[in-house]
């Protein structure tokens, strides 16, 4: 599914390609999409408005209207936003199609149908962004991230890879990018947050910048579905070291890699490097 490198991907895409595009006509093709307004009025406010920008918080892509709406999409696991031309024609699973001045057009398709958005104001997506945690690429995260980590986690008793998927944590993390984070920091995902000690924090934070710059740099992970607008895939997928790597050997050390569901989601690891339980080195500073 597009987290945060396959979601900042399509928003650069966006920004280069369709800023100041003006909105002629709006069709919702699948009517589960549209969370808010009505659809009736979701197509009303967009025809006759400009977009202005794009910018992307956490998962969310946002699509700025010189309006001061926002039109908010979560993309899902499968959703792809394509333009056309120079993109053909997608002919299946649509949702909504953009009708754009110059004969261009934004169209919206999911094989899963999960895709949802929303068109709210300023007030509104405030407030539907306020419990999000913090951007790994912001100045804060980059600077004090490690000790940001280990003050809101480390009395935590959860399971580390849980912590690191909950948005409220740190934006825009999910289940490909965290398996490779925590293959990087040495941290069995099931490892929980009140045995990690601070030299781990520190690395864990390293791993975390590392490992989405590098999916940023390579335009995403095309595992299965993802596209940018031009509907081409990622290129990240080809420097995966854990995901979906299960029977191969780690690129490490002798062990293998192992697929298991932990937290409800399948986690790929090597139990070799990455232990599940603190086994000497530095004292976490919180046991609880």
């Amino acid at each position: 599914m597009p987290e945060l490198p396959e979601v900042e991907t399509i928003k650069e895409d966006l920004r280069e390609l369709v800023t100041g595009s003006l909105v002629v006509r709006v069709e919702v093709l699948d009517q589960a999409l549209v969370e808010q307004p009505s659809s009736e009025e979701f197509q009303r406010e967009l025809e006759g408005a400009r977009i202005s920008g794009a910018r992307r918080r956490a998962k969310h892509l946002i699509v700025e209207l010189d309006s001061g709406a926002s039109l908010v999409l979560q993309l899902k696991i499968g959703g792809q936003l394509l333009l056309v031309p120079p993109v053909e024609e997608p002919r299946t699973a649509l949702m909504l199609i953009l009708h754009l001045d110059g004969d261009r057009r934004l169209f919206l398709r999911d094989e899963t149908g999960f895709t949802r958005t929303r068109l709210l104001d300023a007030r509104e997506l405030e407030a539907r962004l306020s419990a999000i945690g913090p951007e790994p690429f912001g100045e804060e995260f980059r600077e004090n991230g490690a000790e940001y980590l280990r003050e809101r986690l480390s009395s935590r008793r959860a399971q580390i890879k849980s912590l690191l998927l909950d948005q409220k944590v740190v934006a825009g993390i999910g289940n490909i990018y965290v398996d490779e984070i925590l293959y990087d920091a040495r941290l069995h995902p099931r490892r929980k947050a009140n045995t990690i000690s601070n030299e781990e924090w520190k690395g864990l934070h390293a791993a975390i910048l590392e490992n989405l710059a590098a999916g940023v740099e390579h335009r995403g992970t095309t595992v299965r579905l993802y596209k940018d607008v031009l509907d081409r895939p990622g290129r990240h997928q080809d420097y995966l070291r854990i995901f979906e790597k299960h029977g191969k050997p780690c690129p490490d050390c002798e062990g293998v890699v192992v697929r298991e569901k932990i937290g409800g989601r399948s986690s790929h690891f090597c139990p070799s490097c990455q232990l599940e339980e603190w086994r000497g080195g530095e004292q976490p500073l919180t046991l609880g």
